[in-house]
């Protein structure tokens, strides 16, 4: 089988782990490429290394199937980028149209506005008939596969720092969805009266609006490591489906900080073991920024239970094989 792994969009050279934010499929997907030589591997607009990602419309024309992660495929349709972007990238994805009809397209998506729908409706604009379409989701996986997170960064060395900030958040702003409608998302107004709190220090990283201050507008996982380091807690907040969880919460604890949710993030209690990390309230969360200041009792049974339960980095890679496989039958 002919397996072309495509980045449609975005080039992408990938390096190493905390530095894109889909490294998780990225190093799923090497691994079961390395364990399954029985396929043909091809890519287009994606390389391993520094260096080596091209356009060639031709790999995608031989393939059998179309594997393809998509990379912030949700924000080229909310208005968050300017027009003149996004039809260059659209007119990118426009010449793969017939190359691309009736093929077998497999989809990598961690986002939550991003499915079948969006793909085929607003990216391929209606344009393309595939063989079958399916999804590989990061909610697919024990306790989501950002749980692999929680292993690239412990493996990482830092210079040990004291904790000095009460609150970081890392993120964008969620309050539009396709042709940026209001989302209904409360995270922005929460991160921005938090930002404001004379009592709560906070490190706020990434785009948002310029009511919130922020200390960086926008960096690298592996560079945010070190304002994770200095914080004692975070907030993950969920949209679209409160089932689902987010790497946040994951990349917290590998960092000591408190993941603190909003609401009825992860109903289900995939994560969640203690009913107190909720918070309802801005007064609530305030109250338990208190509360940690003066011990560390409570991540440490949050980060023990967490622990016990998640799957190893190769457990994980055997699991999207496993999925992958049956993806393709």
């Amino acid at each position: 089988m002919k397996i072309c792994f495509a980045s449609l969009r975005k080039k992408v050279n990938y390096t190493d782990v905390l530095e894109y934010g889909m490294d998780v499929f990225y190093e799923s997907f090497r691994y079961y490429k390395d364990n399954n030589p029985q396929h043909e591997y091809s890519y287009y607009n994606f390389a391993y290394g520094s260096k080596g990602a091209t356009r060639d419309k031709q790999v995608i024309k031989e393939a059998d199937v179309i594997v393809f992660p998509a990379v912030q495929e949700f924000i080229y349709f909310t208005n968050a980028v300017g027009p003149r972007v996004i039809e260059e990238s659209q007119q990118w994805i426009r010449e793969l149209y017939d190359n691309l009809n009736n093929k077998d397209i497999i989809l990598i998506t961690q986002d939550r506005g991003v499915d079948e729908n969006l793909i085929l409706d607003y990216t391929f604009e209606g344009h393309v008939k595939p063989k079958s379409f399916q999804t590989i989701d990061e909610m697919d996986f024990t306790m989501c596969l950002q749980g692999l997170k929680y292993h690239y960064i412990h493996n990482k060395w830092r210079f040990p720092v004291d904790k000095d900030t009460d609150f970081v958040y890392w993120g964008s702003d969620k309050s539009k969805t396709i042709n940026g409608k209001n989302s209904g998302d409360e995270r922005t107004n929460i991160i921005k009266d938090i930002s404001r709190e004379p009592e709560i220090t906070s490190a706020i990283i990434g785009r948002w609006p310029k009511t919130i201050k922020i200390v960086r507008n926008w960096m690298t996982l592996g560079d945010t490591l070190g304002y994770l380091d200095r914080s004692l807690s975070t907030l993950c907040f969920n949209w679209i489906d409160q089932t689902a969880v987010t790497g946040r919460y994951h990349e917290a604890l590998a960092c000591n900080v408190v993941p603190f949710v909003w609401k009825d993030y992860d109903t289900n209690n995939i994560l969640i073991t203690d009913e107190w990390q909720r918070c309802f309230t801005k007064d609530d969360f305030y109250d338990k920024i208190r509360e940690i200041r003066k011990s560390d009792e409570r991540l440490i049974k949050i980060k023990k239970d967490f622990v016990d339960r998640l799957p190893s980095e190769l457990d994980y890679y055997k699991e999207f094989e496993m999925i992958l496989n049956k993806r393709l039958k």
